[in-house]
């Protein structure tokens, strides 16, 4: 058997191993049905479910007209935990809870056709090695992965913040490249395209990480957007000349046909 499929049974083997989902003979499975059924009876179409990042979740089609706060208040078992549902599914999907899906793209509309609900809020989602030796030994360093769609910050090596983000669309990507912070400024006015760009840290001209819109989907003209509020906090934890890298890696992913809702 060639490696990487050697390699992809065996990280199936642990992930599996780590959820309890073993044979009906042995341990019990964790029972996703009630949250099923509530999303079937909603109307809500599952597509698929699978694991991202150490959470099992369940994809969902997107109605025209929802939005993941109309979403959770929908559904009984989010709204009984309204708040922290539906901030671990804006993390998740790196979305505004509060964009709604329009049938043509507006501003501050949501993008995505399909949403992962995690099903179990209290696994935190590992995108990013708690401890990276790979790293250059700085107090402070940027990981921007524009493939799995999130930024960690590094203090020494070890992992102490993770930001959900959108980088560039298609035709104006965001370049792979190392980089320091140039500079820093609360309130910034892009002139190039026109629009606010609120804790902005200028990493290579014309590219900033700063807070944006975060849609569902790789939205920018090439530049980092997070959430305003996590722009703020990473604007206060770097200073000018703090190292940071692009860089592009596959969604850490296992995708079963309505594996958890059948």
């Amino acid at each position: 058997m060639p490696r990487l499929g050697l390699a992809l049974l065996i990280w199936v083997a642990v992930c599996l191993g780590l959820f309890g989902f073993h044979s009906r003979a042995g341990a019990t499975e964790p029972d996703y049905s009630p949250l099923c059924r509530e999303l079937a009876k909603s109307g809500l179409e599952i597509l698929n479910s699978g694991i991202a990042y150490g959470v099992p979740y369940v994809e969902i089609k997107v109605p025209l007209g929802s939005s993941v706060t109309s979403i959770c208040r929908r559904l009984p078992s989010l709204r009984a935990d309204f708040t922290r549902c539906r901030n671990r599914i804006a993390f998740f999907n790196a979305l505004n809870p509060l964009y709604i899906k329009t049938s043509t793209g507006e501003p501050f509309s949501l993008e995505a056709d399909t949403l992962k609900i995690p099903l179990d809020l209290n696994i935190v989602p590992e995108v990013f090695p708690a401890y990276d030796a790979s790293l250059p030994s700085d107090d402070k360093f940027i990981l921007v992965d524009i493939g799995k769609g999130f930024l960690a910050l590094y203090a020494w090596g070890q992992l102490h913040r993770v930001f959900p983000v959108s980088g560039g669309r298609p035709e104006k990507q965001t370049p792979l490249i190392s980089f320091t912070v140039k500079k820093k400024y609360q309130e910034h006015w892009s002139n190039i395209y026109d629009t606010w760009m609120p804790w902005a840290l200028l990493i290579k001209l014309p590219y900033y990480i700063h807070g944006g819109v975060l849609p569902g989907k790789s939205d920018s003209a090439g530049c980092i957007r997070l959430f305003p509020e996590d722009a703020e906090e990473l604007y206060n934890l770097v200073e000018i000349g703090t190292p940071g890298r692009i860089i592009q890696t596959p969604k850490l992913e296992l995708t079963y046909p309505a594996f958890f809702c059948r």
